[in-house]
């Protein structure tokens, strides 16, 4: 006999998760379509060299080889992939783009995570200005709001921060790096280890505090503000805190900086942003900028902003569930095909009771709680619930 089951860490999808799933999918394509941005769909297979910004084996990627024996993966990652069709088409910049895929991603065995995920998101390719920074937080409240997303946080934080930090106080490329992978994985320890070289420095009481410098925006800033920052910081800092200004005059949504973790991916090269709810700790909504988007595929970079959407997790949350509206049912005989047809153009809310007798029809309609309508002689809707 044939196997049954699936391959660990995949799933039908069926029923009411399916539908809502399908709902989801729709709204947000509505919503984009609407203003103008460009549909793009890439293929499942990509060649292992699109994705030389990832380290292909800690993420676990499904790898194949083809007919040529040339070694192509299932799409890690739905960024890259556009910036790779970019730079094989000639489409004119700057533009907006939107994409909803599938990606796939080895999970850890035990997490209990999903090998195939669901992705929706937006590219904004070509446009430098921080306006395409506030075209996404715009789309952000928009979107929260016809999903009916309630009390959102948005995080802010910038993938340049650590790194201007880092540089101010050392140029030991190893030494930023193990600092970078403390801070990044709150190893406190190994970190403050790490830091006691520059106890004479005087960004030191920053450092101390560094790994808990995330929560509320104005909790964070007052911290800071009794600080010592290194002048490069500081001003990615301002940025910030303009986008911070901005962003909390936007309905519905908290504010919130992080400055101690990771941007999203290693392609960042300015403002980053996720969106958590409320005891949910994965984020819906993460994107920033990153103006070398193109740099693996051409010689010409160009500015980019976008974000992905979780649309798993989405679909997961309490506040979609979508009701399956109920429809009236025709009994019909199958003779009566092309009457049944005109019906339904004056009546296209029916739908077709395929019951073998009008006694089982009849049943089917109590228990559905709906009507049941059948064709009388003259071709006219008849009640016979």
């Amino acid at each position: 006999m044939h196997k049954v089951n699936l391959p660990l860490g995949t799933r039908d999808e069926f029923g009411i998760r399916a539908r809502r799933k399908t709902k989801v999918i729709s709204l947000i394509e509505q919503e984009l379509q609407a203003r103008d941005y460009m549909k793009v769909s890439t293929p499942l297979l990509e060649y292992q060299e699109v994705f030389a910004d990832f380290d292909l084996k800690q993420l676990r990627t499904y790898q194949l080889l083809d007919h040529n024996n040339e070694t192509v993966v299932l799409r890690p990652d739905l960024t890259l992939p556009i910036a790779r069709f970019l730079s094989a088409n000639n489409l004119k910049l700057p533009q907006k783009f939107y994409y909803v895929g599938d990606h796939f991603k080895i999970a850890p065995l035990l997490s209990g995570r999903y090998n195939q995920l669901t992705q929706a998101g937006v590219e904004m390719v070509g446009y430098g200005s921080s306006k395409a920074e506030c075209e996404c937080l715009l789309l952000i409240n928009r979107l929260s709001n016809c999903l009916h997303l309630n009390d959102i946080q948005v995080e802010l934080g910038d993938a340049r921060f650590v790194d201007a930090v880092l540089a101010s106080i050392t140029s030991n490329e190893k030494l930023s790096k193990k600092i970078k992978q403390a801070l990044y994985q709150k190893n406190l320890p190994v970190y403050q280890q790490l830091i006691k070289r520059f106890e004479a420095d005087s960004v030191m009481p920053f450092l101390k505090i560094w790994p808990r410098l995330f929560g509320r925006f104005t909790a964070v800033s007052q911290q800071l503000n009794k600080v010592e920052l290194p002048t490069a910081a500081k001003q990615i800092f301002a940025e910030i805190t303009q986008f911070a200004s901005w962003a909390q005059r936007l309905p519905n949504q908290q504010i919130m900086l992080d400055l101690s973790t990771a941007p999203p991916q290693d392609y960042y090269t300015g403002l980053t942003f996720k969106v958590f709810m409320k005891n949910i700790s994965d984020y819906l909504f993460s994107g920033g900028r990153y103006d070398q988007l193109l740099k693996n595929f051409q010689s010409q970079l160009e500015p980019a902003v976008g974000m992905g959407i979780d649309i798993d997790l989405l679909v997961d949350l309490e506040t979609l569930i979508t009701r399956n509206k109920k429809h009236d049912l025709l009994f019909f005989e199958p003779d009566q095909l092309a009457t049944v047809a005109q019906i339904f153009q004056k009546y296209p809310e029916l739908e077709l009771s395929l019951a073998d007798d009008l006694r089982h029809a009849q049943r089917n309609a109590r228990n559905l709680q709906v009507k049941l309508y059948r064709l009388n002689a003259k071709g006219e809707l008849e009640d016979v619930t």
